[in-house]
């Protein structure tokens, strides 16, 4: 039916499994990670941010519904393990999930062969583009972060003789901060692992590169700069809550 509701999970559209959604996932953000610390002889208590926009994970319920008692096996199957989810409410958003609880489904009348049940998806709280965007620079500039929170993306570097400075600069409230990385050749330097391999992707780098993993601060305020390098390959990793 156009204009139904679905989920995708792990690749596999609810639709094509003939799994009914009988009511929308909806849109979360996941609650902000604070701890609550009570001081005695004071009221109220003192809350603490565990990190700048961090947030908790937490559970998207699907209420399903399945046609034929030959279908519940397999459907059964299917919503296990871990994978990407997409609803019909962000089907530009994919974010990582797995399947927790138990998967119940029960026959909805004596004369209805439709059984309908649960099924209970713990999600990360951070969902990402469909395909990650990629640029390519070959001089200083600025990048954009669309996402709502740091991206820490993955950076392919062509050397144009001997090392590497990367530079990436941040303003944010008349203020501007630098964070700066030298590498000793081509490499990839992951901000996500923290991990700076050569192109093979077999020699990690780490103890022969110094400095800080460069990150992107949401909007347009970061300027990448530096020298010894051609070109800068940028898979963006952007993330939304």
């Amino acid at each position: 039916m156009a204009g139904a509701s679905y989920f995708i999970w792990k690749g596999a559209d609810c639709r094509a499994k003939g799994v009914l959604l009988q009511s929308p996932l909806p849109i979360v953000r996941g609650e902000e990670r604070v701890e609550h610390v009570t001081i005695p002889g004071r009221s109220g208590d003192l809350t603490l941010s565990q990190g700048e926009r961090i947030f908790n994970s937490y559970i998207q319920t699907a209420s399903i519904a399945v046609k034929g008692r030959q279908r519940v096996a397999e459907i059964m199957d299917w919503l296990t393990g871990a994978g990407e989810l997409i609803s019909s409410a962000e089907p530009n958003r994919k974010q990582q999930a797995r399947v927790i609880g138990a998967v119940t489904l029960r026959r909805h009348s004596k004369n209805l062969d439709w059984w309908e049940g649960e099924c209970q998806f713990y999600c990360q709280p951070l969902k990402q583009a469909i395909t990650e965007e990629k640029i390519t620079m070959t001089a200083a500039g600025t990048v954009i972060n669309r996402g709502d929170v740091i991206a820490r993306p993955l950076f392919k570097l062509t050397a144009s003789g001997g090392p590497i400075l990367l530079q990436i600069s941040h303003s944010s409230g008349g203020s501007t901060s630098t964070e700066a990385l030298e590498v000793p050749t081509d490499c990839y330097i992951d901000s996500e692992t923290g991990i700076i391999t050569d192109l093979t992707k077999t020699n990690v780098l780490n103890n022969q590169s110094f400095g800080d993993f460069p990150v992107l601060l949401p909007g347009d305020n970061n300027y990448l700069s530096g020298t010894g390098w051609s070109s800068i390959e940028i898979t963006k990793r952007e993330r939304w809550l």
